[in-house]
């Protein structure tokens, strides 16, 4: 029967949560998993949350104008970097530090908010 399992580091901290049988986590993570439950009749599959650039400087609000507008280096190279790119993948581990630099330079925007809100089907790519 097939189950959820994390896997663990060496210190104990989650690496991985996986779909597998008894016998693949005892052969493969010996000591270094634990059980979660049985395993979703489905798979789960992650949605990726990717929005349009104009999506993305949308989330900004009133604030958006003054983002596009600063001449500062760091907020130049920030709205450069996302105008050439496809999307704008709100998971993208750099992404909160990124937005940390508008806060340096004087913008109000809320990261958790722009990170965090839902993907609305208007927004995607």
């Amino acid at each position: 029967m097939r189950h959820l399992y994390n896997i663990l580091g060496a210190d104990g901290a989650i690496l991985n949560t996986v779909v597998a049988d008894d016998a693949f986590v005892t052969e493969h993570h010996a000591g270094r998993f634990e059980l979660l439950g049985p395993a979703p009749d489905d798979p789960v599959v992650a949605v990726p949350r990717h929005v349009a650039v104009g999506s993305f400087f949308d989330r900004f609000g009133p604030a958006k104008w003054a983002i596009l507008a600063d001449p500062s280096p760091a907020v130049q190279a920030l709205v450069k970097d996302c105008s050439v790119r496809g999307f704008i993948d709100l998971d993208r581990a750099d992404l909160p530090a990124a937005l940390a630099l508008l806060v340096q330079a004087g913008h109000a925007v809320d990261v958790e908010k722009i990170l965090g809100a839902p993907v609305q089907a208007g927004e995607r790519p």
